[in-house]
């Protein structure tokens, strides 16, 4: 069985999310990248996931050594920092939101395919997301 090496000068890229829109300073923000649609987005399934302070109801998210490719980010605003994402009657009552500042379906999330975007292998790349309170 042949093994493919990984290619000597590989361009590699970083990933920097803005998050904004945060209804206060409180908590953090959890977030999640993204390289597979039947993974998205479940944070457990993330291929990099990470914590950002939040800072003048914003927060930064970055991801490091991204090949090109296609990727999509989750982000969750963490208002009392327990880790996880508070419900009532299945509706989220902290701020979440999607690359591309891609919508919720009417019963889940959006697509993989609404929240993607390109990495072409440069140094960096920065997105900006816009935090949604229901």
């Amino acid at each position: 069985m042949l093994f493919a090496a990984p290619v000597a000068g590989t361009p590699r890229a970083d990933l920097v999310a803005h998050v904004g829109g945060l209804r206060n300073s409180d908590g953090q923000v959890l977030c999640a990248l993204f390289d597979k649609a039947d993974a998205f987005p479940d944070g457990e399934r993330a291929l990099q996931g990470g914590k950002a302070k939040v800072s003048k109801r914003g927060a930064t998210c970055q991801f490091k050594g991204l090949r090109a490719g296609r990727y999509a980010v989750a982000v969750f605003h963490d208002e009392d920092s327990d880790g996880e994402m508070d419900t009532f009657l299945g509706i989220p009552t902290e701020g979440f939101a999607f690359s591309n500042n891609a919508k919720p379906s009417t019963f889940g999330p959006p697509s993989f395919s609404a929240a993607a975007f390109k990495v072409d292998g440069k140094i960096k790349r920065k997105i900006s997301i816009r935090m949604r309170y229901l």
